[in-house]
């Protein structure tokens, strides 16, 4: 809604990218404008910006009632029945919803009196869902999961009925191209060519785990001071209060210039190439991990919290460690054992790589995606 860039952007760029063109012709749309319309279409894919309505609201005794009619009559009549005239004049044949079975309801119902399938991508673990959600869900044609971890979450939550199916999010190696050598990197932040980098790779949010990382840094200060940090990621409007904790920590602990806030990075590879070693730090169980695979994609070993999706990807002690959730201790005596041994980095680095082609490729992911395409089709 904001225009910030997550990894679900990436993933659907890749998805329809790879699709047969001779079978499917996609159409993507975003809520707001951002900075990746312009490679979607520079690939020749229809990609259209269409803002949703903001909510009516309105003070007051008399006017609260007034305003939750109106949006009631917005969100469950006149903007489904709206978009479901778009979707039969180009001719939809189905819809397919990026990101959870919670968001993205007027498109779900649009769908419905546009009498055409329409399945989700379900990319959060979420605690709480609505009975909105609920019975909007049961009426999907399809959840696809990202991990086997949110089809857990399903389960557990009373949600195990859906038709839910699991679909790992895919990446090709060479989609993570180098533009400019590890040195201008360490030019960029005026460090020395003798400096060690260690990053992080994600938007600047409380749950993806940025201050363990700074705090692991203060750990591993003595046992490698020539280690530096970057923090490689965007904020948004609600995440600037979080981005403002993590740099006074970073003041508070002593690490200003060993600690570095990058801000949004358009060339994300190249940063991830400077790295001896890729962190995953989130607090929370973590859907799937998508950075993961970027770092595998590079050779990289990674370092992930052991959550959510993480460790279907890293298998641990082999391609990467893992460590406790929020475990700033764990995080820091995980880097120093690599930071500590090159063999070590490289082997891992390697078979991450291997493990990349062989589980997550990106073919895999359309390939199934498709299939799943093709039966719904047939059905309708």
């Amino acid at each position: 809604m904001d225009g910030t860039i997550g990894g679900s952007f990436f993933s659907l760029y890749f998805l329809v990218r790879g699709l047969d063109r001779s079978r499917y012709e996609p159409v993507v749309v975003f809520a707001a404008d951002n900075s990746l319309v312009p490679t979607y279409l520079q690939s020749g894919i229809d990609t259209r910006v269409m803002a949703p309505g903001l909510p009516a609201i309105r003070p007051g005794w008399v006017g609260r009632p007034i305003a939750k009619a109106i949006n009631f009559h917005r969100g469950f009549i006149a903007e489904p029945g709206r978009l479901a005239g778009i979707l039969r004049a180009d001719r939809i044949a189905l819809v397919h919803l990026n990101n959870s079975i919670v968001t993205n309801h007027v498109w779900m119902l649009a769908a419905r009196r546009a009498g055409i399938p329409c399945i989700t991508h379900e990319r959060g673990i979420n605690q709480v869902f609505s009975r909105r959600s609920r019975w909007l869900a049961e009426r999907l044609d399809a959840v696809i999961c990202v991990s086997n971890a949110v089809r857990e979450n399903f389960e557990s939550g009373g949600l195990g009925h859906l038709r839910v199916t699991t679909i790992s999010n895919g990446l090709d190696p060479s989609d993570m191209v180098i533009t400019s050598e590890p040195s201008a990197i360490f030019r960029e932040f005026g460090l020395a060519p003798t400096r060690r980098l260690v990053g992080i790779v994600g938007n600047i949010k409380e749950w993806k785990g940025q201050e363990v990382v700074v705090r692991a840094m203060a750990r591993l200060a003595e046992r490698h001071p020539e280690v530096s940090c970057l923090l490689i990621g965007d904020s948004s409007r609600s995440s600037l209060a979080y981005r403002d904790k993590v740099e006074r920590l970073v003041s508070e602990l002593g690490l200003a210039g060993r600690v570095i806030l990058t801000g949004y990075r358009s060339n994300v590879p190249d940063y991830v190439n400077a790295l001896d070693v890729l962190i995953h730090a989130s607090t929370e169980s973590e859907p799937f991990g998508r950075v993961v695979l970027e770092g595998m994609a590079l050779r990289k070993p990674v370092v992930g919290a052991r959550g959510g999706g993480v460790p279907e990807i890293i298998e641990n002690g082999v391609t990467g460690f893992l460590y406790t959730p929020g475990s700033d201790t764990e995080l820091a005596d995980c880097l120093a054992q690599l930071l500590g041994n090159e063999a070590l980095r490289r082997m891992m680095g390697d078979a991450g790589y291997v493990r990349l082609v062989s589980e997550f490729s990106i073919e895999r992911n359309v390939l199934l995606t498709q299939q799943l395409y093709d039966s719904l089709l047939q059905r309708s």
